[in-house]
């Protein structure tokens, strides 16, 4: 690692001492902080071949390109999102910046099995939601390889399974779009050193586009160091009908993590952990060629091929399910669990999940006129599939002082499945402009999910799964100054309203532990189990968007949404790490959301609020690791902080010199666990981060960042737990944010 290292800083080194031997003269600054793009066209197929303009899009989709990302200086696109776009929110449970559980307007995304998943997330017309839990690793989508970005709400129809909440689509870079060179290094806090580099470019028909990350960070709380390797390049042919692109991604990362605290530990140090280790390991292959060939002006077809080989291979360690406390830790092989019995005071687990997909989309689009009338239809269809090896392994194991395991017996198999999943789709979609001011959209999704499980140690997990559903969505937008010919100081006025349904199957590690009478552990020990029901959502959305000018838009929407036979991970009494997924009934969100952003002299802005009101609807009886929680309709939703507000803003100091910061306030929030909202609430928090860079030339650039700068001490994440080490009394358990940090940075960049 360490000659890998020093061979890519001395590469990024020799260019920048050779820019600035050679400074180009009276080249002015390029000001490209104030400038206020206006994104025309948004996805409104995961393919995003054609688009949609946004005057005729029915909902509050929030995009971004990677030049908003780099003004951010953010680490990775999980925390763009978290600083940046209204009704986004991070629970930070694994105090690592790569594995966040993100919430947008309450639903979860995240890298942890067992998390209720409410969004797919694709990158180039490719869904990365894994097949074995539906989760996203952050770590596997090379940042400094993304063009742009759309995060479109609601239960669009068009993306699939998973997408309840909502959807992210990521396109990536390409010779033609980012053509030149750009490389990077900085370092700083808690030992971090990253360093980035990418290069494209195009001859004639043909492009390029090359991309790698090297990142390492030691952490700011104990067994939390973490090192990733990325890797993106891109290729393709293009003339004025056709255009084709292979792309490949990899990784290779190892992430270690520790999670929530007991508050008296906490009180103690910051930088308290419960139990270490928490490792994941993973290596990413990832293959995909899209297409897209235009036949005539109002005809054109999009499709993709893809192959995507994800090995995850993790280590958890684990209290015993002891009541009284065991003082004596490091020399200590059993405890007395009370009862005369002696068991191990704590145990390993180790699990390899070695997931293969592979699929095609395809779709085609006409925008022949009806009727003299503007008018869009697509009609799409895809088949993916995917195998699933999964093992776990357990031991028995004791603790050192520092609550770290020691294995004390061989690892053992528990479990060895192979799972198939199996998802066929079809949609069409169809916009026709009644009026240049007012168009009408009405859209179908059906998708088929198959699951298979077949156990290889016994038959005990042998199953069949089939969930298949037809989705619908409608909407309108109104531009109502066209509508009357209105002379305004706004410049441009768009209502909308839609409808639209979703759909999730349960997933395999959810089929194969729903039984409350045979919990498992998570990551997961599977068991026969019943089989549960699909998750379905139902979702409003109106709103109102428009600009006094090119230099001030604003945004606002309203929402509701409904989950039927949402799937929860519900604990075995009484334990913290053993448990069961089981359908809770009905939940709903709702909330509005209110945006600004704008350019004034040399200022550039934006602010951002979201408001949550996440709820059960129907009584239900779940348990924590204390015991029984009995909910009734009206009860919030755990882990959902009902308010957050985005402030940012970068101003031009001198010629060349960019001076920034922007602010996140999150409001309080329920424990995980507390679902009957008995406990208190984690605290609300407001952090404070500063950007600065300066133009030492056209191609040279310095840059620095801080973290958190008034050292404010917060949570961004809580749990109801039993502490271990404290005889198993009950306890909240929080995640506590990153102390103040900073980091500094050389870039260059040639066009």
């Amino acid at each position: 690692m360490k000659k890998r290292t020093t061979f890519l800083a001395l590469t990024l080194m020799f260019p920048l001492a050779q820019a600035a031997d050679n400074p180009p003269e009276n080249e002015p600054t390029k000001l490209d902080a104030f400038e206020l793009p206006e994104v025309e066209v948004v996805s409104d197929t995961p393919l995003g071949a054609t688009g949609l303009s946004r005057e005729k899009v029915s909902g509050n989709v929030q995009s971004a390109e990677d030049e908003d990302i780099h003004r951010h200086e953010a680490l990775e696109l999980s925390d763009f999102m978290r600083r940046n776009l209204a009704g986004v929110n991070i629970n930070d449970n694994q105090n690592n910046p790569f594995q966040p559980d993100i919430t947008y307007r309450g639903y979860n995304v995240s890298p942890l099995l067992g998390t209720p998943i409410g969004l797919s997330v694709y990158q180039d017309g490719v869904r990365v939601n894994e097949a074995f839990g539906d989760t996203v690793n952050w770590d596997l989508i090379p940042q400094n390889a993304i063009a742009n970005i759309d995060l479109i709400p609601g239960s669009n129809p068009l993306f699939g399974l998973n997408t309840l909440g909502g959807a992210l689509s990521v396109r990536t870079k390409s010779g033609f779009s980012h053509a030149g060179s750009r490389a990077q290094a900085y370092g700083g806090s808690f030992g971090r050193k990253a360093f980035e580099a990418e290069h494209g470019g195009y001859k004639d028909n043909f492009d390029w586009f090359f991309a790698g990350n090297i990142f390492e960070d030691d952490g700011w709380r104990p067994f939390t160091h973490s090192a990733l390797h990325q890797a993106f390049g891109k290729v393709g042919w293009e003339n004025d009908d056709t255009d084709l692109d292979l792309s490949f991604t990899f990784a290779d990362n190892k992430l270690n993590g520790v999670g929530p605290a007991p508050v008296s530990e906490l009180d103690k140090d910051r930088r308290a952990i419960y139990t270490a280790p928490d490792t994941t390991e993973n290596t990413l292959y990832f293959f995909n060629l899209k297409g897209e060939h235009r036949f005539s002006e109002h005809f054109s077809m999009a499709g993709n091929a893809y192959y995507r080989g994800n090995t995850t291979d993790s280590v958890n360690s684990n209290t015993g399910n002891v009541e009284e406390t065991c003082e004596t830790l490091l020399n200590l092989s059993e405890c007395d669990d009370g009862t005369g019995t002696s068991v191990a005071p704590a145990s390993n687990v180790a699990n390899r999940i070695v997931q293969d997909g592979a699929g095609f989309n395809v779709q085609a689009t006409s925008t022949l006129p009806i009727l003299d009338h503007d008018n869009q239809f697509t009609l799409g269809s895809g088949y993916n599939a995917s195998r699933t090896h999964f093992t776990q392994l357990t031991q028995d194991a004791i603790f050192s002082p520092s609550h770290a395991t020691i294995g004390t017996t061989p690892f053992a198999t528990d479990v060895n499945v192979n799972g198939e999943n199996e998802y066929v789709n079809a949609f069409a979609t169809d916009t026709f402009s009644v009026f240049p001011w007012l168009h009408l959209n009405a859209s179908a999704g059906w998708n088929r999910a198959n699951v298979v499980l077949r156990d290889n140690i016994g038959t005990a997990l042998n199953g069949d799964h089939t969930f298949d559903r037809l989705n619908p969505s409608a909407g309108f937008t109104l531009n109502p100054l066209k509508a009357l010919g209105l002379k305004t100081p706004l410049q441009e006025l768009t209502a909308y309203g839609n409808y639209n349904e979703g759909f999730r199957a349960p997933t395999p590690i959810e089929l194969s532990c729903a039984d409350p009478n045979a919990p498992c552990s998570l990551p997961n020990s599977f068991t026969s189990d019943p089989p549960l029901k699909p998750v379905v959502s139902k979702t409003f959305e109106a709103g109102l968007r428009g600009k006094f000018s090119d230099a001030l838009q604003w945004r606002m929407a309203l929402y509701r949404s409904r989950l039927n036979d949402d799937i929860l991970f519900i604990n075995a009494p009484g334990s913290a790490v053993s448990g069961y997924f089981q359908n809770v009934g009905v939940t709903q969100r709702q909330g509005g959301e209110l945006g600004l952003n704008g350019v004034w002299k040399k200022l550039n802005w934006y602010l951002n609020y979201s408001f949550v009101d996440a709820t059960f609807r129907t009584a239900a009886t779940l348990n924590n690791a204390v015991g029984q929680v009995n909910v009734k309709p009206g009860n919030h939703i755990p882990a959902i902080p009902q308010q957050t507000v985005k402030l940012g803003a970068e101003y031009e100091i001198l010629n060349g010199w960019f001076f920034g910061g922007d602010l996140q306030y999150v409001s309080s929030q329920y424990l995980r666990g507390d679902d009957s909202n008995q406990y208190a609430k984690v605290s609300e928090y407001a952090i404070v981060n500063l950007n600065t860079r300066y133009e030492v030339t056209k191609n040279v650039e310095l840059f620095a960042m801080a973290r958190n700068v008034f050292d404010a001490n917060y949570e961004t994440y809580g749990i109801v737990n039993r502490n271990f080490f404290k005889g198993g009394n009950p306890e909240a358990f929080l995640g506590p944010g990153a102390p103040i940090s900073g980091w500094a940075g050389i870039r260059v960049k040639f066009e």
